[in-house]
């Protein structure tokens, strides 16, 4: 029995190794060479595997010791990575448009909380009373220290076919308090674009995410708009929550105010593919404005970086995640899912979109009447003599 044992402990540091000279060799986009692992660091984690073995105060369950192996060396690899065991992984490829879920617009770092960056109006998780700024330090009882954000996030959906009515328990950190807070995952997330007319001759055009055919709408959205009177003046892209969306969508939307040989470049493993925005503009002179905060994710943070970086648009607003990177999963033979990062976007510059917030005109500070201090801003940029 105890020799059955102490395979299992082999196989798991051997898993161990194997899985990181793996990432090191294949899949990691670094921005540094990576330290080797040397023989040193196998006989520290042939030591620490020992110790639990004699030492701990009971024997321990192998599978789950070489889950936790697996979800620790994921997880902890950047936001975007994950380790899905089998039951998230069925349910991450059996995903259907659109989601149901909470309306929680979450980000999370390994190790820590996931945090609230956004809540969607008329929502479950809005109903309920969940604000920006809320930590979720437990999912149906489940602790979230050492989750993902993506198997946070598929924790928060609804179960493929159900209608959502089944609450989900959220124990929530708010300051001080803690609050244990049930929510429907009934919700349903559609794409839209929100046009509005503001003052001093804005307009403002706000998509829920860079979804396929969202540069069409605006240009023909724009192009109506133009040709009344008063003529705007400018126009805000306001990409506040745009979390998500399609990546080559992001390109053509910047396509639509800029032609460049290279807009941005995708990077992976020492090779960097250009990113090109070739015809002609349909608004080269239309001037423009972003609007960005901490819930601006991945292709959005593309274009708002890419229109900034070459002096196109200015950006006014919070900081965002730095998310613009590609993932691919991983199928693994019991059933289990590794999600893995393989590439990440840089701005013309060599600004990294990765781990770094795009770069802001116009910082903000949060407050709790923001539309009015983004509006304000900007007016003031748009009346500056510059």
């Amino acid at each position: 029995m105890k020799f059955n044992k102490l395979n299992v402990y082999l196989l798991v540091i051997i898993l161990l190794l194997a899985s990181l000279l793996l990432l090191d060799k294949r899949f990691l986009p670094a921005k540094s060479p990576l330290p080797q692992f040397s023989p040193s660091n196998a006989d520290l984690l042939s030591t620490v595997m020992n110790h639990i073995k004699t030492d701990y105060l009971e024997e321990p369950n192998p599978a789950r010791i070489t889950e936790g192996a697996y979800r620790g060396l994921i997880n902890s690899l950047d936001p975007l990575s994950a380790y899905l065991d089998k039951d998230l992984a069925s349910k991450y490829l059996s995903r259907k448009t659109p989601v149901k879920g909470t309306g929680l617009i979450i980000f999370k770092k390994y190790g820590v909380f996931p945090m609230v960056v956004a809540v969607r109006e008329n929502s479950p998780a809005a109903g309920a009373g969940l604000k920006v700024g809320d930590n979720i330090s437990a999912i149906n009882d489940r602790n979230t220290m050492n989750l993902s954000l993506l198997e946070t996030t598929l924790l928060l959906e609804a179960e493929p076919g159900s209608n959502g009515q089944t609450p989900v328990r959220l124990r929530v950190l708010r300051g001080s308090e803690t609050l244990e807070i049930e929510v429907n995952r009934d919700f349903v997330f559609r794409d839209s674009l929100k046009f509005s007319a503001g003052p001093s001759g804005l307009v403002v055009l706000r998509p829920t995410s860079i979804y396929q055919g969202l540069a069409a709408e605006i240009s023909k959205t724009l192009k109506a708009r133009l040709k009344k009177r008063p003529v705007p003046s400018a126009a805000v892209l306001d990409l506040r929550d745009c979390w998500g969306g399609d990546y080559e969508e992001a390109r053509k939307l910047v396509n639509l105010f800029i032609k460049v040989e290279e807009a941005a470049s995708l990077e992976s493993r020492g090779q960097k593919q250009a990113i090109a925005c070739p015809d002609s503009p349909e608004f080269p002179n239309l001037k423009l404005f972003i609007w960005v905060n901490q819930a601006t994710c991945g292709p959005a943070e593309l274009v708002a970086g890419v229109l900034k970086d070459l002096s196109r648009a200015r950006t006014v607003g919070l900081e965002t995640p730095g998310l613009a990177g590609i993932q691919e999963s991983f199928p693994l033979s019991d059933g289990s899912l590794v999600v893995l990062t393989t590439a990440v976007f840089s701005l013309k510059s060599g600004t990294k979109l990765w781990d770094n917030s795009l770069p802001l005109d116009v910082k903000l500070p949060y407050s709790e009447s923001m539309d009015k201090l983004y509006q304000d801003k900007t007016l003031s940029l748009l009346t500056a003599k510059n």
